[in-house]
């Protein structure tokens, strides 16, 4: 890997992160992203079979080649890349910026990309999938069955959205309470079990947020803060993701703005007005 020019290695990562991912990948991902011709598409390809022979398998019947679930991955890459790539679709910064980062994120958390991509697999190829995973009720883990849909940042952790076979309902399964992931092989994925029929995740809500009451004047630089219009912020969110964001930011949402504390600055001010499941994640919301 070390004779490769920073080009080469940027479009093996490509076909890497395509394959990883989403399970296939194909010359026209290459041509489309670089626009590079065909035929360098091909040896590229070729180059990346020749340092990784067994991790993709060309497959014509869909002229893709297909990621190999026992593949190894050969290019290194951050947790924080990958999660920014698959929110955020791929881009490049206007400029390369040398020497040390004058932005730094805290986290508490850390994705396990082999959990992550077979995951996003199943979502892309639409397979059903068998985890292992903890829980409150099972804290040594309980096999589930599930269809994944679709994987969303709750402001402090990962979620993977899937229709759960043993409670019959969409929810939620935390990334990381997942220990193992495999592929159920010739399995019907029946219609009540598709995305379309998630209401909870099709159906959208407004959130109008505005300073905690209890500021007083501070309520100003609140507003100003959050760029507020007329002191509410409307944040339109997915139903199912509504009391996940409301918790992260410490989002009051009691009918009569009671809670205190300095961590507090925030009151859903339309809290009488709208519902959702997760309500009671979010501050003052049991």
């Amino acid at each position: 890997m070390s004779e490769l020019s920073g080009y080469q290695k940027e479009l093996l990562a490509h076909i890497e992160f395509m394959g990883r991912f989403y399970g296939v990948v194909s010359r026209a991902d290459l041509t489309k992203r670089f626009e590079i011709s065909d035929a360098s598409a091909t040896r590229t390809f070729q180059l990346y079979n020749s340092l990784a022979k067994d991790n993709l398998i060309y497959r014509p019947n869909i002229r893709r080649y297909e990621w190999q679930e026992e593949a190894k991955p050969i290019i290194e890459v951050s947790t924080e890349k990958c999660v920014s790539t698959l929110t955020d679709g791929f881009g490049d910064s206007y400029a390369h910026i040398d020497g040390e980062s004058v932005a730094v994120k805290n986290s508490l958390f850390n994705v396990d990309l082999s959990i992550l991509s077979a995951v996003t697999r199943a979502i892309k190829r639409k397979h059903v999938i068998l985890i292992s995973y903890l829980s409150k009720s099972s804290p040594t883990g309980s096999l589930r069955e599930i269809i994944p849909h679709s994987i969303a940042d709750s402001g402090l952790r990962w979620h993977v959205r899937a229709f759960d076979r043993k409670r019959k309902k969409f929810i939620d399964f935390v990334i990381n309470r997942i220990q193992s992931v495999s592929k159920v092989s010739n399995q019907i994925i029946f219609e009540h079990e598709k995305i379309d029929h998630d209401e909870d995740w099709m159906e959208f809500v407004e959130l109008e947020i505005q300073p905690h009451p209890r500021l007083g004047k501070v309520t100003d630089v609140v507003a100003y803060e959050y760029r507020m219009k007329n002191h509410v912020l409307t944040k339109r969110i997915r139903r199912a993701l509504a009391g996940y964001l409301l918790d992260s930011w410490n989002i009051d949402v009691s009918k009569s703005a009671i809670l205190t504390g300095d961590h507090i600055l925030l009151h859903l001010k339309n809290t009488s007005k709208v519902d959702f499941s997760n309500k009671h994640l979010a501050p003052g919301g049991n």
